[in-house]
């Protein structure tokens, strides 16, 4: 007979070694910034890690590796029978913090105007004033395009620094285009520039612009030949000629759009109505020349199209299909919804709301992280 077995030793369970800093950040700092709850629930695990993940030394880290803040959704303007209103197009898991000023011919409303380093502009009423909301933290200030005012910023993380606000109109009855900065260091606008030109050559009211520099900002007006250029650094207004839009056969225009060509420059793009082919253009640094790109997307294979109340195709009946711009993607509306096409890509369009309804999206691009909003 075997004799019986020692009793197996007692081993004491340590538990595994905790992690450092370096290497948790270097882990955390992987985490794709375009889908922000990611972030907020690691951050909601355990102190440590919250303040490790709200602190300036991991946020410079995160945004220099990710660079360019992600898109995490669209502001919005829409109509109604009751009149527009705003609405959030959500991309990502991101929520804004929105005041609640109702829409819609409701006893006040809330429409979206501009959407730039981290903040979106709205003009309310009643009363009727411009307002600037960071839809991060919620802070919004009534005043009066959105511009960070710090120099050397990278416009990663402006939450809470000074800007400035940029304020661009035609005089309808007069035909002058007028202008004026406010700055939020001061609490005081400048006082106002103005240019006059044609008067069919109107700014168009709430739509997205082009932001050149620090300094530069471009207007598309209502006849889509003419574009409107302040300088805030000299505080003057000018006006240039857009690209020559007639296409093969002179082919009527369905949508035109200001946006940021390669190199930081400015661009334009336009829909050919018969063709349904979008296009490209880059504007030259020191003349009012145009380049035509020749990288040309074909909307009619790309897009779908309508089935239901509506029987023709995605481009009837409707005035601008392009109602958004930024980070070289363009936004387009059909009956059958709005869709996101990247410029200079391959990628097929993709689908990011179904609304028909919408008139202009500002695309709202922010690194959203944890502590962002303490």
């Amino acid at each position: 007979m075997n004799p019986p077995l020692p009793p197996p030793q007692q081993t004491e369970s340590r538990p595994p070694p905790e992690l450092r800093d370096d290497v948790l950040a270097e882990i955390f700092s992987r985490i794709p910034p375009d889908d922000p709850a990611i972030l907020v629930r690691v951050s909601a695990v355990c102190k440590p890690w919250r303040r490790l993940l709200s602190g300036r030394i991991f946020l410079s880290r995160y945004h220099a590796l990710h660079r360019a803040p992600p898109i995490l959704g669209f502001f919005c303007e829409e109509k109604a029978l009751t009149g527009p209103f705003s609405s959030f197009v959500r991309t990502t898991s991101f929520r804004p913090i929105i005041p609640d000023r109702g829409g819609g011919g409701g006893d006040g409303w809330l429409i979206p105007c501009d959407s730039r380093h981290g903040r979106a502009l709205f003009i309310t009423q009643p009363p009727l004033q411009l307002l600037v909301l960071d839809p991060i933290t919620g802070m919004e200030r009534p005043l009066a395009a959105v511009l960070c005012a710090v120099d050397g910023c990278g416009h990663h993380d402006c939450h809470g620094r000074a800007y400035r606000v940029a304020l661009v109109g035609t005089d309808v009855a007069g035909g002058a285009t007028h202008a004026a900065v406010y700055s939020s260091e001061t609490y005081a606008w400048s006082d106002p520039t103005s240019i006059d030109h044609h008067p069919n050559a109107r700014v168009q009211a709430r739509r997205p612009s082009v932001l050149v520099g620090n300094a530069r900002l471009y207007f598309l007006c209502d006849n889509n030949t003419s574009i409107v250029e302040f300088d805030m650094a000299t505080m003057t207004l000018s006006v240039i000629p857009s690209p020559p839009l007639a296409g093969p056969g002179h082919e009527e225009v369905c949508g035109a759009l200001l946006v940021t060509a390669e190199g930081g420059g400015l661009g334009f793009a336009a829909i050919l109505k018969q063709s349904r082919t979008l296009h490209q253009w880059s504007k030259e640094e020191a003349t009012n020349q145009w380049k035509h790109l020749e990288h040309v997307r074909d909307l009619e294979q790309l897009l779908p199209y309508t089935v239901g109340v509506h029987l023709h195709d995605p481009f009837s009946r409707m005035s601008n299909l392009l109602v958004g711009f930024a980070d070289g993607v363009i936004v387009v509306r059909t009956h059958d919804g709005v869709f996101t096409v990247e410029l200079g890509s391959s990628r097929p369009p993709k689908k990011v709301s179904r609304r028909s309804a919408i008139v202009a999206a500002f695309p709202y691009l922010s690194f959203c992280t944890p502590g962002t909003s303490s």
